[in-house]
């Protein structure tokens, strides 16, 4: 019985380190949320990577980037060097795959039809095999916060109305589908709108606009996830156009979380883009109240935004406490404990 025992567990171990993509796995609770960053710029070296590790004191277990598309399908890349730099940290890389491109300053949103009529399938089909031969999970967020005007994915901004959630959805089921062809088995695509839509689907009577007319349905969407930031009160009507105010993680997050649920309550959740300002509260207070949120809602990531941009949105800037401590004790260490959780495609 012992010997028996010993070898059912030992098969379990394998199972679960197969399920984690090479990651290691962690013993914590899996009710905690792990926790990682986002970064803004590319590519992604190590040099950066460690220089975080040294700003923060913290490892980890997840790290998205942003990387548009090129004007010539025939010139785009799989971003091989970024994913390996991300994955050697220890962490599983998320790409937020943005189908646009920069000319002369101004960004312009590839034209819906040109992607479903199969003039980009060189690069999907290039990505994907790039990504498949990477071999390790792989986050895709393919056209984040497209419940957002400034987006505007597959057209130009006035184009941004009542058509566009049928041609978000047309589209994301047309790029997981080129992955799928490729057999690129180890990306996982993620459904991730802004916390709030804007135009407004109530305040501005855009009620096109709501977050569950662009969900592209369960057989191509692996993972849920949402972007919200506290902007404390930073923005004044006269200088940015609105009054911002310091709101809490459950006060931004709840009402998307709720609609999210909904839509698919049995794939993970992530946090893809959080931050708070500082400015108008306590921001470590927010910080504990999300991670304390995060956990009653089983959202499987928390990731910070890691940027001084439009606001100083860095993690360790206004705080005051042993920030890698309070981490270590309210989240869940290491990626494989989160490749298990994003892999068994349930929330923990």
């Amino acid at each position: 019985m012992a010997k028996g025992w010993v070898r059912g567990l030992g098969s379990l171990i394998l199972a679960l380190a197969a399920m984690a993509g090479g990651y290691p796995l962690s013993t914590c609770a899996a009710s905690k949320p792990n926790f990682g960053f986002v970064l803004d710029g590319y590519p992604i070296d190590p040099d950066r990577l460690a220089a975080l590790r040294r700003e923060t004191g913290v490892a980890p277990s997840m790290i998205t980037f942003f990387l548009q598309w090129p004007r010539n399908p025939a010139e785009g890349h799989f971003p091989l060097a970024s994913v390996k730099a991300i994955s050697d940290a220890g962490a599983i890389a998320c790409i937020t795959w943005e189908p646009m491109y920069i000319l002369d300053g101004q960004e312009h949103m590839i034209k819906a039809m040109e992607i479903l009529a199969g003039r980009y399938d060189p690069l999907l089909d290039a990505f994907a095999r790039g990504a498949r031969l990477y071999g390790k999970l792989l986050v895709i967020r393919f056209a984040h916060e497209m419940n957002l005007e400034r987006y505007h994915w597959g057209g130009p901004r006035d184009g941004y109305g009542p058509q566009s959630p049928a041609l978000y959805r047309e589209m994301f089921r047309y790029v997981v589908k080129r992955f799928r062809v490729a057999k690129a088995t180890n990306v996982l695509f993620a459904f991730c709108p802004n916390a709030e839509s804007l135009p407004h689907p109530q305040r501005d009577n855009a009620h096109w606009n709501e977050v569950s007319a662009y969900y592209p349905g369960d057989d191509v969407v692996d993972l849920m996830g949402m972007d919200g930031y506290n902007w404390g009160t930073t923005q004044t009507k006269a200088n940015n156009g609105w009054d911002s105010a310091f709101r809490s993680f459950a006060d931004i997050f709840g009402p998307v979380h709720k609609t999210l649920d909904a839509l698919a309550p049995g794939k993970p959740l992530l946090v893809f883009e959080m931050s708070s300002a500082a400015a108008g509260g306590d921001k470590a207070a927010w910080l504990r109240e999300a991670l304390e949120t995060a956990a009653s809602w089983n959202v499987a990531a928390l990731n910070w935004f890691q940027a001084d941009k439009e606001v100083d949105w860095r993690l360790g800037t206004g705080l005051g406490l042993d920030l890698p401590g309070l981490l270590q004790a309210a989240t869940t260490q290491g990626a494989g404990s989160l490749a298990v959780t994003l892999r068994h495609g349930e929330r923990p």
